[in-house]
């Protein structure tokens, strides 16, 4: 049986504690492995994990939302460029021709 740890966070509202299960969720977490549970005025998201996994977990934990949300983003826009190459290979050799034209400028 691999090592398994606990990752955990304290967050101050239920919808904060909520935010961090998605991410987790959205990380690649399994949603039944996470617990969200009432820590005096505040709330405490714990998740047991696999050790080589613990370092990632604790990550997405610590991550803001706003963050997270550009995180996936930009990972979404690099999925774009790489499902769609024709276009990605063109907006490369339109923004050199804009630096090109800007350098030639006398």
């Amino acid at each position: 049986m691999p090592d398994t740890g606990l990752a955990s966070a304290l967050f101050p509202s239920l919808n904060a504690a909520r935010s961090a299960k998605h991410r987790l969720v959205s990380g690649g977490f399994a949603r039944n492995s996470i617990d969200i549970e009432r820590q005096g005025d505040g709330f405490e998201v714990l998740i047991h994990v696999r050790d080589e996994h613990l370092d990632r977990a604790e990550g997405l934990l610590a991550r803001s939302p706003s963050r997270h949300a550009l995180y996936e983003t930009g990972g979404q826009a690099i999925n774009a460029f790489q499902d769609n190459r024709l276009l990605a290979l063109g907006l490369a050799g339109l923004a050199g021709f804009a630096v090109f034209s800007l350098l030639c400028r006398h």
